[in-house]
C-alpha cells in the first residue's frame, strides 16, 4: 500500500475519532472521509482498534514534539519542568481527540477511550520522568524515585489547573510556578551549600 494512502486514512481516522469518539467512529466513515474503499482501510489496518492505536501513536508522537520544544537548555531543571507541564496541559486541553475521548469516558464510560487516555497520560508522565532523570544526572536535583515524583508532579499540576479552578479563582502561571517551587522543588533541588 502506498504510504500516502495510509496517511490519508490516518488523517481521516483522526478527524473521525475527534468528531465522533471511539464508539461513534466506524470503518465506513473513515473510508468515506479518506475517499478510499472500505477494503483499502482493511488492507492498511487489521480493524478499528488497530487503526485507533495508530492514530493514538501519532498523538503521542505529537505530544513528545511539544514537550521537546518546551525544554530549553538555558533554563534550570525546575523551569523546564514547569514549562513542560504547562505545555502538556495546553496540549491535552486543545487536542480535539484527547478532549473527545475525555468526554466519551465521562458520558459513556467507554473502556476503549479510557485506555487511550491512560496511554496519553502515561506518555506525559514518562516525559516528565525522563526530564527528572536528566536533571538528576546533571546534578540539578536529587530524585531517588523519578517515576513516583513524575506522577506526583503531573497529577498535582493537573489538579491545580483543573479541579482547583472549579472552586477557586484561577491561578496565574507565575503563582502556579511559585506554589511548585515552594512545595515541590525545594524538596528535590540539590543544596548549593
Amino acid at each position: 500500500m502506498v504510504k500516502n494512502k495510509r496517511n490519508q486514512i490516518l488523517e481521516a481516522a483522526s478527524r473521525s475519532f475527534s468528531l465522533f469518539g471511539y464508539k461513534g467512529t466506524t470503518i465506513d466513515q473513515v473510508a468515506k472521509m479518506a475517499d478510499v474503499g472500505k477494503g483499502t482501510v482493511y488492507t492498511a489496518f487489521e480493524n478499528k482498534e488497530d487503526l485507533f492505536h495508530a492514530v493514538l501513536q501519532r498523538v503521542i508522537d505529537e505530544l513528545k514534539a511539544v514537550f521537546a520544544e518546551a525544554i530549553k537548555e538555558d533554563q534550570d531543571g525546575f523551569e523546564n519542568i514547569t514549562s513542560a507541564l504547562d505545555e502538556l496541559h495546553t496540549f491535552k486541553e486543545k487536542h480535539q481527540l484527547v478532549a473527545k475521548l475525555a468526554d466519551e469516558v465521562r458520558v459513556l464510560g467507554s473502556e476503549s477511550a479510557n485506555k487511550a487516555l491512560q496511554q496519553v497520560e502515561y506518555a506525559m508522565i514518562d516525559l516528565v520522568k525522563q526530564l527528572l532523570i536528566k536533571a538528576e544526572r546533571n546534578g540539578k536535583i536529587h530524585c531517588p524515585n523519578p517515576q513516583a515524583t513524575a506522577f506526583l508532579l503531573y497529577k498535582s499540576y493537573l489538579s491545580l489547573v483543573t479541579e482547583f479552578e472549579e472552586n477557586y479563582a484561577p491561578l496565574e502561571k507565575e503563582e502556579l510556578i511559585d506554589i511548585f517551587k515552594l512545595h515541590f522543588m525545594h524538596g528535590i533541588t540539590k543544596d548549593e551549600a
